[in-house]
């Protein structure tokens, strides 16, 4: 049955009116989401720590101090500047798509590269930038470039897939509360971490670190390590569908008068699976 030609001009009608207002909306938050990003900039090439915090998010930069902190350093000025410096250019690149979910959304942009892979195909890049909404207003939460994807092979750029995202950067509508601000520790450390065919999970005197999964990972060790008794725990999980091999964990540390130590090597060569627990002590 045919619907009377009044009813479809009409619904047509109330179809592009709602897609107008769909529009509109998505090109203020873009609009919102750019002025916060360029105002994220300003603070950083002021070089001052309280204008930074007031246009990043509490969760990011709690997490920044405590990572400093755990290096036995603070915010710098020239630090603080070179986040200006190395943040990507959207001004150079093209619009891709907008993402939201709630009070956290992202700002996709593409970018030709210089690079051309073995057949002379172009290479692009695509810049990704998170923002969460605290308190009524969108603050810079991370931006990071991903990859380099070939052009398809129409000519047409490559689609953003959502997967590339890292898990601390998704549109996931959460709003994370900032850290507790830690003291510095006695012994800055170091946490390596090979992993191949595993995921890996570490917890150093009570504090959860990075979960490594199917790859190498080094990175400073949240709130450190102490001299006495230190305890350790490590889970290990086997990944389907991937080839295990040789699983390591090992802790590196510099004492206050600079001599290096190693308090702590694990490589497993039988029961590599399963919860491990182990205590290590570091002499004065």
């Amino acid at each position: 049955m045919k619907l009377p030609i009044t009813l479809t001009i009409s619904t047509l009608f109330i179809f592009l009116i709602v897609l107008s207002n769909c529009t509109a909306t998505d090109n203020s938050l873009r609009a919102a989401l750019e002025k916060s990003w360029q105002k994220y900039l300003q603070a950083s090439k002021s070089g001052k720590e309280a204008e930074l915090e007031k246009v990043m998010t509490s969760y990011r930069f709690g997490t920044m101090k405590n990572n400093l902190i755990s290096a036995n350093r603070s915010f710098t000025p020239e630090m603080i500047k070179s986040i200006a410096e190395y943040a990507p250019d959207i001004h150079t690149a093209e619009f891709e798509t907008l993402l939201e979910n709630g009070p956290t959304a992202g700002l996709v942009y593409v970018k030709d590269t210089e690079e051309k892979d073995a057949s002379r195909k172009p290479r692009i890049k695509f810049i990704f930038i998170k923002f969460v909404k605290e308190a009524g207003d969108w603050k810079v939460d991370g931006g990071m470039e991903i990859g380099s994807p070939k052009f398809q092979d129409d000519g047409k750029k490559a689609v953003f897939n959502q997967s590339d995202i890292p898990p601390t950067f998704e549109i996931d509508g959460k709003v994370l509360s900032a850290p507790k601000l830690i003291t510095a520790p006695e012994i800055t450390a170091l946490l390596d971490i090979v992993a191949p065919g595993y995921e890996i999970q570490v917890t150093i005197n009570g504090v959860e670190q990075e979960i490594v999964s199917n790859k190498s990972y080094s990175g400073i060790i949240k709130e450190g390590i102490h001299f006495g008794k230190n305890s350790i725990l490590v889970m290990v999980t086997k990944l389907e569908k991937e080839t295990p091999f040789k699983p390591t964990v090992t802790i590196r540390g510099i004492r206050e008068d600079k001599k290096q130590i190693d308090p702590f090597n694990f490589e497993p060569k039988t029961n590599i699976e399963g919860k491990h627990e182990f205590d290590f002590v570091i002499d004065k």
